[in-house]
């Protein structure tokens, strides 16, 4: 990337801190973009969820439940606690974070000091989880700052009456807004009365050499083209039992193992091992080196195409309002990856001519780079 000659800063505001794979790669990934670019930036250290968010409806588990993991996680009992050790480890390896803040009110009251505030990827607009805090939409920066946002993502074509005056009001403070998934410009042509620019998520910025040198940072463990890769997601849509008799057809026709992050049902007789506790940079390795990916995941379907894998990219329908895989795969032109619930086996094509979709990944890239240049150096 063309570094430009300027000396500002960036604080970007995101989902970093939610312990799952997606959430941290993209927030390393924004980061390496904008320091490519040649800014100084930071990571807001916002805690995502925090009370706020429990109070305002987001479900948390019992209070002996909540304190208990927390108490003893870091003794690596369990391979949830073992996942989250590795998770925060990366946290504090690779993210330059600013100091910490656990309340919206504490954003409010004391705010970063940024030359330029982004809202980033992830589901930072999607108020099914956010539940309307207006922190993912720069309500704390100062009012004459530069404030952009880059990939974020509605997941959805419609907001709910009850936010929609917030999202209006902030909205409309932006010198600049990108989206990550087209179904969201529905939502933006409501509120502000105009699409906004569709950019890449942030972990396709990074090209696949980007990515396997980050990768290379511990000791490989798995074998290369040897394994399917089973990433399962049911928080956005649930394509079980489906999604395991399609993995089971592939699993026969190929005789390969299968790698999940999740427990795959015994009465499907699924041979596999379970790998739900790796690090980021083997998370990356996993898929990098795999045969064949099956996923319900935006993340999984995005890590397949960046190392071009033949990928079943499932969702529950091409209806869906959650448009984020059918977004990317239709803008690469590999639209045969994706596979909605119920699809019969054979007639699904999961390979592609990888050097075209890398050359349309390139270009779309460039495109994403292009705004992220303009809204950077220039006013609105």
């Amino acid at each position: 990337m063309e570094k430009q000659d300027i000396n500002k800063t960036v604080g970007v505001i995101t989902m970093h801190r939610v312990i799952n794979y997606g959430s941290f790669l993209q927030s390393y990934a924004t980061q390496c973009v904008f320091e490519g670019l040649g800014f100084k930036c930071d990571i807001i250290d916002y805690l995502f969820p925090n009370k706020w968010h429990f109070d305002n409806g987001i479900k948390q588990q019992s209070m002996l439940g909540k304190i208990l993991p927390d108490y003893i996680y870091k003794l690596g009992l369990k391979a949830g606690h073992r996942k989250k050790i590795k998770i925060e480890n990366a946290i504090k390896k690779y993210l330059n974070l600013s100091d910490s803040y656990y309340h919206p009110q504490e954003l409010f009251d004391n705010p970063p000091l940024y030359d330029i505030y982004v809202t980033g990827s992830d589901q930072t607009w999607n108020p099914k989880h956010t539940k309307g805090d207006s922190t993912f939409l720069l309500s704390f920066a100062p009012g004459k700052s530069k404030k952009i946002s880059f990939s974020a993502s509605i997941a959805g074509n419609n907001i709910s009456r009850e936010y929609k005056n917030d999202f209006i009001k902030y909205l409309n403070k932006y010198d600049n807004i990108a989206i990550r998934d087209s179904n969201g410009n529905t939502v933006m042509n409501e509120l502000i009365g105009k699409e906004a620019k569709v950019t890449l998520d942030p972990t396709l910025m990074l090209d696949r050499d980007s990515w396997s040198k980050f990768a290379k940072n511990v000791v490989p463990k798995f074998n290369k083209n040897k394994y399917i890769v089973f990433y399962l997601i049911t928080h956005s849509f649930d394509v079980t039992p489906y999604i395991y008799e399609l993995l089971k057809q592939l699993q026969i026709k190929t005789g390969l193992n299968v790698y999940s992050f999740s427990d795959i049902p015994e009465s499907f007789n699924i041979n596999y091992t379970k790998c739900s506790e790796i690090g980021v940079e083997h998370f990356i390795e996993l898929f990098e080196s795999s045969s064949y990916v099956v996923t319900s995941s935006f993340h999984g379907t995005a890590f397949a195409v960046n190392f071009g894998i033949p990928l079943y990219s499932v969702i529950d329908s091409l209806d869906n309002s959650d448009d984020r895989q059918a977004s990317l795969l239709t803008k690469l032109g590999i639209n045969n990856c994706l596979v909605p619930l119920n699809k019969q086996f054979d007639e699904i094509i999961p390979t592609y001519n990888i050097k075209e979709e890398q050359g349309r990944l390139n270009e779309l890239r460039y495109d994403s780079i292009e705004y992220l240049k303009n809204a950077l150096l220039h006013n609105k």
